[in-house]
């Protein structure tokens, strides 16, 4: 349970107006001179209110809307059903049109394979061309993609640059996403005081991953005073927002009372909804409650479904083998049918 950079693109926050362009060079795209519209064809859009030129095609923010709707299944008009393959292609029609939410949202879609096969030579390109037009998410997305070499060559440097230009640009995502790399190391030196600050801003604006990396820094004592409590507050908010290794870190503290009351119970519950939320480790140490009896009745068709989850979910786990050595014991007390 430790610090991670966190791919962000859904909503996004209005920008602040733009910052220095740090340095970056115009993005280079992978196939030609700026993004490719979406195969299917792409609809005329809406125009957004009167004072649209009617002598226009099309209006960015009227298609904007209208992808939106697709999205959501609601808004634009009555009764707008909900579909990915119209939102796309009106985010991408956006992002001819000079609107670049559309362009990261394009991206997004690409990326996810949502409306169209997934691509993430597309979506990096989508991406490249809102940050090149401004758009924070786009940044911070494309700096991820440097991050792990998905579709562009892997480099820690250029993505903490564009991070930086996310974060000036008012993104959220982007300030969180550079606090990582100055905590981790990745393309800067380490300087966790730094990282604090970053992970301060980006949860201040409501970033959930960034106050449960604050939380780990205050937990740990790095680069900030140790402080459990502020520790548990921070993971508590970012579990309430379902932050998987929130609630994980939380049941932590809760189930040794460290910087809160002790409850064993309320730990159980928190291990429960991290597990469910994919936290290999909880589902590791919910296993082992049913297993031993302690907290939760002994139950082993339970605890053997919970420590296969732990281990499908994560087979390189901090308590990988110690969930090997408990799955066999749980077998073996097991009875026949529960296996």
């Amino acid at each position: 349970m430790v610090i991670a950079q966190n791919f962000i693109a859904r909503k996004f926050p209005v920008l602040a107006a733009l910052a220095l362009w740090l340095g970056l060079q115009p993005p280079v795209f992978a196939h030609g001179a700026e993004p490719a519209a979406p195969e299917a064809a792409i609809p005329a859009c809406p125009m957004d209110d009167a004072e649209a030129n009617p002598a226009d095609p099309a209006d960015a923010d009227g298609c904007l809307a209208a992808a939106d709707a697709h999205a959501e299944g609601e808004g634009v008009g009555v009764g707008v059903a909900k579909d990915d393959a119209a939102a796309l292609a009106l985010f991408a029609r956006a992002c001819q049109l000079g609107a670049m939410r559309g362009c990261a949202m394009a991206g997004f879609y690409y990326g996810e394979g949502r409306g169209a096969a997934k691509s993430i030579e597309r979506a990096v390109d989508y991406y490249a061309w809102a940050c090149h037009g401004g758009e924070a998410t786009g940044c911070s997305n494309l700096g991820l993609a440097h991050i792990d070499g998905d579709g562009v060559e892997r480099d820690a440097r250029r993505a903490t640059a564009l991070f930086r230009k996310a974060c000036d640009l008012g993104g959220r995502a982007g300030c969180a996403n550079l606090g990582a790399s100055y905590s981790l190391g990745k393309g800067v030196r380490r300087d966790q005081r730094r990282a604090a600050g970053l992970f301060r801003q980006a949860c201040d604006k409501g970033d959930d991953h960034a106050c449960y990396n604050l939380g780990v820094l205050h937990r740990d004592g790095l680069g900030v005073r140790r402080d459990l409590r502020r520790a548990a507050a921070l993971f508590g908010a970012s579990c309430e927002a379902d932050d998987a290794s929130a609630c994980g870190n939380l049941g932590m503290l809760v189930n040794d009372g460290r910087g809160v009351e002790k409850d064993r119970a309320r730990a159980l519950a928190l291990f429960d909804k991290a597990c469910a939320l994919g936290e290999a480790e909880s589902c590791f140490t919910l296993g082992r409650a049913y297993q031993t009896g302690k907290g939760r009745p002994r139950d082993d068709a339970r605890a053997i479904r919970l420590l296969e989850r732990a281990l499908a979910l994560d087979p390189e786990t901090h308590s990988a083998k110690e969930a090997v050595k408990a799955l066999a014991l749980a077998r073996e007390g097991a009875a026949p049918d529960q296996r």
